[in-house]
């Protein structure tokens, strides 16, 4: 508030005079994506924060003589005294997840990861470094209108906030689908601020299954009056591009179509450098169960809300009971504990499941927000549009990552306005297509199992190799077995082995002109 007025518009100035009001507080009156150090010279004090989300990366080494920290994790690991030894915990998370599930370490020894919402200080007078979190998930007083238009308008401003905050460019480009939250961003881009060129991009996987998102997309930016341009998605044979550079990545990576994804970055960047992505509704808008809502809420409001959408809509609103759950649990499989391929002394080291679960109590409302935004696979995905992975001058940005936006949503009512997503479609309504707005989500089913048969064609699950450094990690016959005869999870899971040797390779500056899926099977 003290900085409403002739506030500096460049961040850098900006966030430097919040440090001359506020000092270390100044994080809590900043909005939007962000990760900073900040010298003061006066205190002779290094002070570094993320935001809430963890959006932008921080990584630090903590040496006997120096401190390192950057927001590209090669620029720490450049300097001498940081030492190259890999971290045999997070190599055990990567073979059982695909991703690092400590969101506070990296895969090397020596290089901590800043997690989301904390800061860091460290002072030249004094040894140690305090980390220390400064956002907690938010438990809002609750928000209740006699009007449902009153919900929608609220909400239509507060991510009208979030993409005005994100839009301070001169042109941007957006990642859209046809489904809700990426339209709804584009729509609110077009609302707040109509003068800023925007071209949407739409990823087509038509050649692999039926895709309707295209069109979908092509409809909305007609609408919208925006200029769209749909790729296609070209993923072929599983490893056909494993030795490019796009594979150099700063950590393991189980993407094996990584080269695509690279390439979909370097089209935006010829656009802008700013990019806006429409995750994640679905988290944002996940429904809490029953007997939450009735531990949380009033129950005469609770079973009220339950009435009227049942009479409004014909249908439950999502419960959360025991049957359900039960059924749930038993029609899709259990998520897969450690392969038995990794080795034990390896596997011993993995992060403890229930860390996370001790660093984030229970919410009291809205549980599976917390659980879906708080989790570890979360920072995979976002350091994967870092330009340190795309290789790309583009800056990606999250209007549904705020901290604005989340507050309002978890002060509402769940029923009726976040069940399947009805405060995006009755907010967007006479703005996005009917056909969008009544639109379910529909999964995507045998992917994995086109995937898996297209690279046993392509190379024959035979012609399976590894090097000897990654048999420090893996019993190489037992995953060379699940390759060869596996089913589809357990190939899809054992190919993580196989982008864990490539990356070795290029981590430790050998050959790589032999793809790990030709050659000759290690015995």
């Amino acid at each position: 508030a003290a900085l409403a007025h002739g506030a500096p518009r460049d961040d850098r100035a900006l966030l430097a005079a919040a440090w001359r009001t506020w000092t270390a507080a100044c994080v809590n009156e900043l909005h939007g994506d962000f990760s900073f150090a900040l010298w003061d010279g006066a205190a002779r004090a290094l002070f570094c924060a993320r935001d809430p989300f963890g959006v932008h990366p921080l990584y630090y080494a903590d040496l006997d003589d120096w401190f390192v920290c950057s927001n590209v994790l090669a620029a720490v690991r450049a300097h001498p005294s940081v030492s190259a030894e890999l971290r045999t915990g997070a190599i055990a998370d990567f073979l059982r997840h695909g991703f690092n599930a400590d969101v506070s370490t990296t895969s090397f020894e020596a290089v901590q990861r800043l997690p989301p919402g904390h800061t860091l200080e460290v002072s030249a007078s004094a040894r140690g470094v305090t980390v220390r979190p400064w956002w907690r998930f938010p438990v809002p007083e609750p928000i209740r209108y006699r009007r449902a238009e009153d919900y929608a308008e609220h909400f239509r401003a507060v991510l009208g906030e979030a993409v005005r905050d994100r839009t301070r460019t001169p042109r941007a480009t957006i990642l859209m689908s046809g489904d809700l939250d990426s339209t709804a961003v584009a729509a609110t881009v077009r609302r707040v601020a109509p003068e800023l060129p925007l071209v949407a991009y739409t990823t087509s996987y038509a050649a692999i299954f039926p895709d309707d998102e295209p069109r979908l997309a092509r409809a909305v930016a007609e609408r919208l009056g925006i200029q769209h341009v749909v790729l296609d998605a070209g993923v072929g044979v599983p490893f056909a591009q494993v030795d490019t550079r796009a594979f150099d990545t700063p950590e393991p990576t189980d993407d094996y179509h990584l080269d695509h994804w690279n390439s979909l970055f370097a089209r935006l960047s010829a656009d802008a450098g700013v990019t806006l992505d429409g995750e994640d509704g679905d988290a944002l808008f996940a429904p809490p169960g029953l007997l939450t809502m009735f531990r949380s809420l009033p129950p005469f409001e609770v079973a009220s809300d339950v009435v009227r959408y049942v009479v409004s809509h014909r249908r439950l609103p999502h419960t959360g009971l025991w049957l359900r759950r039960r059924l749930r649990e038993w029609i899709r499989p259990r998520p897969r504990g450690m392969p038995a391929w990794v080795r034990p002394s390896v596997a011993r080291l993995a992060s403890d499941p229930l860390a996370r679960a001790r660093r984030f109590p229970a919410h009291p409302s809205r549980p599976e927000v917390q659980n879906f935004l708080t989790a570890p696979i979360w920072q995979s995905y976002l350091e994967s549009v870092d330009p340190a992975w795309t290789r790309a001058a583009v800056d990606v940005r999250f209007p549904l990552l705020d901290e604005r936006v989340l507050g309002f949503t978890l002060a509402i009512p769940p029923i009726p306005w976040c069940q399947r997503k009805e405060l995006l479609r009755v907010a967007m309504r006479g703005t996005l297509p009917d056909e969008v707005l009544v639109r379910a989500k529909s999964p995507v089913h045998g992917y994995d199992e086109r995937q898996v048969r297209q690279w046993r064609e392509a190379f024959g699950p035979a012609q399976v190799r590894f090097g000897s450094r990654i048999a420090e990690y893996v019993d190489v016959r037992a995953v060379s077995s699940v390759v060869r005869e596996g089913g589809t999870g357990d190939v899809v899971a054992a190919w993580r082995a196989l982008m864990l040797e490539r990356w070795l390779r290029a981590f430790e500056g050998g050959p790589s002109a032999a793809p790990p899926t030709q050659g000759q099977p290690t015995d």
